[in-house]
């Protein structure tokens, strides 16, 4: 669609949709103009962009021959997607949550059946009457091919929910547990700094150490426990990369030479 930056091409969609209905209810241009020309949202526009010059008939025929034929299609376009919507709406509540596709193979098959027996009884010649049955059978077979590929495709998309919502549980699950251990937490580390205090000498200093140990297995802020952190110890230690480990192998020039 090209931009279009005349007069009426500027203003605010709703008065360009409110107009080409009146277009299209036959109001004459003249009304059309004096009725534009006297609307607020209309005036505002024509004060910034058009040096308050008012919208002339001219103006009007113009888009007339541009902007409202745009507008008729849209419209068009519009009312041909709403009624596709409303067409897919009825037939999904007609199908009783089950796939067309399958009602029609329901139907065909019913309808072969039919057909079969119709044909078979009014042919009495036995090499016609096996033609037909070739026939017949080939069908028979494609349409029994389709119901198997069908249901492997029920059979995956069943699978793939029973996934789905495994997965969703199992997060779910996860998540709560994670809470409640957060929750926990404060509590179990009080009811641990004592034994593991002693574990470890005992005293203040078992008590800081054994302290910032629950702090940091629990995932508690420091000091949280009641105690003070340790000197030089606010934040977990850091592993140093072990740089002799990590020097390249360098060659003897000595024996190389």
């Amino acid at each position: 669609m090209s931009t279009r930056n005349g007069k009426i091409a500027r203003l605010p969609k709703p008065i360009r949709d409110d107009l080409a209905r009146r277009i299209d209810n036959g109001e004459q241009g003249k009304d059309l103009v004096e009725w534009l020309n006297g609307l607020p949202a209309v005036q505002d526009v024509l004060n910034e962009q058009f040096a308050a010059r008012p919208i002339s008939e001219q103006n009007l025929s113009e888009w007339k021959q541009g902007g409202y034929p745009e507008w008729l299609r849209q419209e068009e376009t519009r009312s041909l997607v709403n009624k596709l919507t409303e067409q897919s709406d009825d037939l999904d509540e007609a199908a009783d949550g089950q796939e067309i596709s399958d009602r029609l193979a329901g139907f065909l098959a019913a309808e072969l059946a039919r057909l079969a027996t119709t044909l078979l009884e009014k042919e009495t010649d036995p090499e016609k009457r096996w033609k037909c049955l070739c026939e017949l059978h080939r069908e028979l077979s494609r349409l029994r091919r389709d119901d198997h590929r069908a249901v492997r495709t029920l059979i995956k998309r069943q699978n793939w929910i029973r996934k789905t919502d495994r997965e969703d549980d199992e997060a779910h699950k996860r998540a709560e547990s994670e809470l409640i251990e957060r929750h926990c937490a404060p509590f179990l580390a009080q009811a641990q700094l004592a034994p593991m205090a002693e574990s470890l000498g005992g005293g203040e200093l078992g008590l800081d150490i054994a302290a910032y140990i629950l702090e940091l297995r629990k995932g508690l802020p420091q000091g949280s426990l009641g105690r003070k952190p340790l000197p030089g110890l606010s934040k977990p230690p850091s592993l140093s990369p072990n740089k002799r480990e990590s020097d390249p192998i360098k060659l003897n020039q000595s024996r190389s030479s």
